[in-house]
């Protein structure tokens, strides 16, 4: 099965389990990829699955890894020139249990190279949820100047305008960031008119631990 295949399952594996909360299953994906990743120590993939399986785990209660993953993390993203499909996705499920002001260079460079059409299809994909869990992100471990400059650059950007996700999250995230209920009734009545019930899901989750920050 190729690379693209198996990202594809794992990833998929994992967005399951958290939307659950299921920290039985994700520790057992974690379980099986670190095997994986002893048996083929030299196989950098493995590896990387182990950690987006290690930073759900983490992202159940917002926890962030040490800082010998964090530096290994840094310094693959730091030797992108392109950013592809599967460095994209290991973004998006490792970013959180790293500082995010360790980041925010590698979110403006996968921005910037979207708003240039320098991505493949695939990749762009990606791109309105790895901004969207990195805004999440920036505002759970309280790097406020971070979440206000990207919220800002965002309000400039139309690409999304079309995404109901992107939008309803950018929506509810505003409204817990800006403390109006008004703004966060708002997202919540629409995933509940449109059935979103994921989403729902990932706000409940994200709402409670935000407000024990408060």
């Amino acid at each position: 099965m190729g690379k693209k295949n198996n990202l594809d399952l794992i990833k998929s594996a994992l967005e399951q389990a958290y939307v659950k909360q299921d920290k039985v299953a994700l520790q057992h994906i974690y379980d099986v990829a670190q095997d994986k990743t002893i048996e083929q120590p030299d196989n950098l993939t493995r590896r990387h699955f182990a950690l987006m399986a290690k930073s759900t785990l983490y992202r159940l209660d917002y926890a962030l890894a040490s800082e010998l993953i964090q530096r290994e993390l840094i310094d693959y993203f730091f030797a992108i020139d392109n950013w592809q499909y599967y460095d994209l996705c290991l973004f998006f499920f490792v970013h959180n249990m790293i500082n995010v002001e360790k980041l925010k260079p590698y979110i403006n460079d996968i921005l910037n190279q979207y708003l240039n059409n320098k991505l493949s299809t695939a990749a762009s994909n990606m791109v309105a949820p790895t901004l969207i869990a990195f805004l999440e992100s920036t505002m759970l471990q309280q790097k406020t100047t971070i979440t206000q400059s990207l919220f800002l650059r965002l309000d400039f950007i139309d690409h999304f305008e079309q995404d109901m996700t992107f939008q309803t999250w950018l929506l509810f995230l505003r409204g817990l960031f800006e403390n109006n209920k008004t703004t966060i009734h708002e997202a919540y009545n629409i995933v509940r008119s449109l059935h979103m019930t994921q989403l729902q899901k990932l706000f409940d989750h994200t709402i409670k631990y935000y407000q024990l920050l408060s």
